[in-house]
């Protein structure tokens, strides 16, 4: 008569056969891994595998081979069940007709930023050693220099976004609609 461990490995070995090919996408792989807070460096290490192995993996430029498939695939199987998709157990979100017009509506121009303050012009002595500013030639030094121009017009006061807006309607309730969707009652009397 068999031992209950022996029926458990034989089971394990049918499961790990059928189970050769249910592995999550590469998208999915990657998602699991980093909700995890593990490495590809890790989970190399637990498969006996090469990081760049799980590297391709998870781009899904090569898929694992047995017996690591089954290992990898027990291993996603595991950390599915602790990270669920978000989309799962997401809240629902909020109706279209609690959004206020602000938000509906085009966006304000930003205000100007504050003007610089001059310089004194440059001494001769100082312009004589300083030498002509060269320009790179590699095409993207332009555009990085034109992104922080536009950054810097942006309302330094604003600039991580507002936390939250607050409204108050017509009967004098009052929300707080925050970043992410979330709104919020607020239980002020007055703004």
């Amino acid at each position: 008569m068999s031992t209950e461990n022996e029926l458990f490995s034989a089971v394990d070995a049918l499961l790990e056969q059928v189970a050769q090919d249910d592995l999550p996408d590469p998208a999915e792989r990657k998602r699991l891994r980093e909700a995890a807070g593990l490495s590809q460096a890790q989970i190399a290490t637990a498969l006996d595998a090469r990081r760049e192995a799980v590297g391709n993996w998870e781009t899904g430029r090569t898929e694992p081979r047995p017996p690591k498939r089954a290992a990898y695939a027990r291993l996603l199987e595991g950390l599915a069940a602790r990270f669920p998709t978000p989309a799962a157990d997401a809240p629902a979100a909020a109706p279209a007709s609690v959004v206020p017009e602000a938000f509906t509506g085009p966006a304000p121009e930003p205000t100007p930023a504050p003007a610089a303050v001059p310089q004194s012009p440059p001494t001769k002595e100082a312009s004589s050693t300083a030498r002509p500013s060269t320009t790179s030639r590699r095409p993207g030094a332009k555009k990085a220099a034109a992104r922080t121009t536009t950054a810097a017009a942006a309302d330094p006061r604003f600039e991580n976004g507002p936390l939250a807006v607050v409204d108050a309607d017509a009967d004098g309730q009052v929300s707080a609609y925050c970043v992410g969707g979330l709104v919020l009652d607020v239980p002020a009397k007055t703004i």
